[in-house]
């Protein structure tokens, strides 16, 4: 079989030995690849109860059948861990063209076990590979690093992932950048890498992405290509970006406002949508992941004001959401450069966000001062006082190292009732898609396999009705502000999300692809003969396993929950009066995800989808 085939770069920083592995081809067809193969290895190899900063933690960099192709979507790669964030397990995925330099390299994943004494990075060229000292490195932030180590080892082409002052200083939502605007940055993953004292890794490599059937996947390429030149949503997609969902948010209550307790936010939704970004006073270009032709990511200037001069990548709906009408900031150069700041200081931008809005509504309800926060005035709307706390919090510097900590952690530290404002779930600060606009969203995010997330299955995209699935009994039209019946519609939906988070195929082309694209694709890819109900089955299985780690890591049916906001309804706005029924949700939904009333997945699930040593584990 050509094509992918599951060799791994060991690499062990405790003594920088390197070293390879290769997958059993019976574990690549039952996990796919992606996440869906990382959960597989973590499950092996990691103990549950890992202190997330240990050395013992392993990073899974991971990539899938289709990673590094030219298919619209197929730049992806996944990184992997126990989150220091959540405790328990941790995913994030993004574009991109380390995934392509990987694979070309001859490599499938790599994966990182131990902590270096002092700062390296992970060089790889073909099939050598190497640890290199990072001493000149460490202090520095992303967009500098990057630029050194491409020209350090070979120019653009080379990929490169690194992590900025946030990594290093163990911000518990530090990023991981993958050139200069694509991130891994959820869970707190780059903090893992700055816990081994690993500032980055190269690769370079001069051969081909392996295919098992490549002129088959180049025509049925072909077939994808031409969909996306006349899907709407590629469309909109290449022409505004992700940023044109502020403009549809603001109008059906999907958008975040004030901490989530605003439905109405069309007033400063208004002065930093889409429409705003993609003006020719910010906008000067756009650009594509490796290999994709939709072009969704923006090339920003800021012309005037006390920000001018900056140019370079603009920020996604979740960066101007949550850094702009979360926090009440109008201004959208002012998201622009916060945008920047996070991404350049390595931060997720939504975590930031999160976690600044609890603070601010702290300051408006007489628990913090100016006198608390290094003298900010942490109000809503404040962006300078904003801009100096991106700073504060990745070199953990005064008020700065609270809020490293994640909105969660740093509520309980400001004590009082600064846990109400935390809007989290499971330790992790949710995304900026409103569950009162989509019931389905708020079972979505409260039994989420990383925490809240509107990118690990496809719920958010029914809800906007551009995605028409059959083969998962996912069609456009759902009346979303219901949660009666939401149940079978979000289960389908993660499991479908399962096959592309380890494929790995960009959310973002969800709506183009149908069933006999994604099974001709897999085929062609992978060597194996997949058929669309052993997909299923894969779906379902890795679902499951994700779900039983973190299990064993504490996790039960207590943590499957939404915070107040959420489940209080607004006055006013698109989705005025409405929120989500969890627990009615969540009735139907246990039985059907194969989960028992404790949240763990019962021993029958797991024995039909060839778990039982998991279960064995559990129970």
């Amino acid at each position: 079989m050509a094509g992918f085939e599951g060799r791994m770069l060991e690499v062990n920083l405790a003594d920088g030995k390197v070293g390879r592995s290769t997958v059993d081809k019976d574990v690549l067809r039952k996990y796919i690849g992606g996440s869906g193969l990382a959960a597989r290895l973590m499950f092996e190899r990691v103990r549950p109860d890992v202190d997330p900063l240990s050395p013992d933690n392993i990073l899974f960099v991971m990539t899938g059948p289709t990673s590094g192709t030219n298919l619209p979507g197929g730049s992806r790669l996944a990184v992997c861990a126990k989150s220091p964030l959540t405790n328990m397990w941790g995913e994030s995925n993004c574009g991109g063209s380390f995934a392509a330099e990987l694979r070309s390299a001859g490599w499938d994943g790599i994966v990182v076990q131990g902590a270096s004494s002092r700062p390296v990075y992970i060089l790889i060229e073909d099939d050598k590979a190497e640890v290199k000292d990072a001493s000149d490195l460490w202090g520095k932030n992303n967009f500098e690093v990057t630029s050194i180590l491409k020209k350090r080892h070979g120019g653009q082409r080379t990929g490169v992932l690194v992590i900025g002052q946030g990594g290093e200083n163990l911000v518990k939502y530090a990023a991981i950048c993958n050139e200069d605007r694509d991130f891994a940055a959820r869970c707190g993953l780059g903090t893992v890498m700055g816990s081994k004292k690993l500032k980055g890794i190269v690769v370079k490599g001069s051969g081909k992405v392996p295919l098992a059937e490549p002129t088959r996947f180049a025509n049925r390429r072909k077939v994808v290509v031409q969909k996306a030149k006349e899907n709407v949503a590629t469309m909109v997609l290449g022409q505004m970006g992700t940023s044109a969902a502020v403009d549809v948010s603001m109008v059906t209550g999907d958008l975040p406002g004030k901490n989530w307790t605003v439905g109405d936010n069309t007033a400063v939704a208004s002065k930093i949508g889409g429409a705003v970004l993609n003006s020719p006073t910010y906008l000067t270009g756009n650009k594509s992941c490796r290999g994709c032709m939709v072009g969704c990511k923006r090339v920003v200037r800021i012309p005037e004001g006390p920000y001018a001069g900056m140019k370079g990548p603009g920020p996604e709906y979740e960066g101007v959401v949550s850094l702009g009408s979360l926090l009440m900031i109008d201004d959208m150069a002012a998201v622009i450069k916060l945008n920047e700041l996070c991404n350049d200081y390595g931060i997720d931008v939504i975590s930031f966000g999160g976690t600044v809005a609890m603070v601010m509504d702290c300051f408006e309800n007489g628990i913090l001062s100016a006198k608390d926060a290094d003298g900010l005035e942490l109000k809503w709307g404040n962006a300078d006082a904003v801009m100096k706390l991106v700073p504060k919090v990745a070199r953990r510097e005064g008020f700065g190292d609270v809020l490293a900590e994640g909105a969660k952690r740093a509520a309980e530290r400001i004590g009082k009732n600064a846990s109400d404002y935390a809007v989290v779930v499971k330790g992790m600060e949710v995304p900026m898609h409103d569950p009162r606009a989509n019931h389905g969203l708020g079972l979505s995010y409260a039994t989420g396999v990383r925490g809240a997330c509107h990118t690990n299955d496809i719920i958010y995209s029914i809800g906007v009705g551009i995605v028409n699935w059959p083969e998962f009994n996912l069609a456009p039209g759902v009346a979303t502000m219901q949660s009666q019946g939401m149940a079978e519609i979000v289960k389908n939906s993660q499991d479908l999300g399962q096959i592309y988070g380890s494929a790995i195929i960009c959310y973002m082309t969800i709506s183009v692809m149908d069933g006999e694209d994604l099974i001709d694709i897999m085929q062609s890819a992978s060597g194996f003969d997949y058929t669309m109900e052993e997909l299923k089955e894969c779906a379902e299985r890795i679902w499951l396993l994700k779900r039983g780690i973190s299990n064993l890591m504490g996790i039960t049916a207590a943590d499957d929950t939404l915070p107040k906001q959420i489940l209080t309804p607004t006055k006013e706005g698109g989705a005025a009066g409405s929120a989500p029924d969890l627990q009615l949700m969540l009735r139907e939904f246990y039985p059907l995800r194969g989960l028992g009333p404790d949240g763990r997945p019962t021993k029958e699930a797991l024995e039909r989808v060839g778990l039982s040593d998991l279960a064995a584990r559990l129970y």
